[in-house]
């Protein structure tokens, strides 16, 4: 059976929400649109297929 993991860290998506936060403070909100498309490819990037 296959599963979906994903690996990531505190460190890392500590770092990916104050980089973020940032540019949208940055561009006066500009930015927050693409905010979930990018979080989603953040942790789509980071996901593995374990088999059991």
């Amino acid at each position: 059976m296959k599963r979906l993991r994903c690996d990531v860290s505190f460190g890392d998506s500590l770092l990916f929400l104050l980089g973020w936060t940032l540019l949208v403070v940055i561009t006066f909100g500009l930015a927050s649109p693409f905010f979930l498309f990018s979080l989603i490819k953040f942790m789509i990037n980071r996901t593995v297929v374990v088999e059991e």
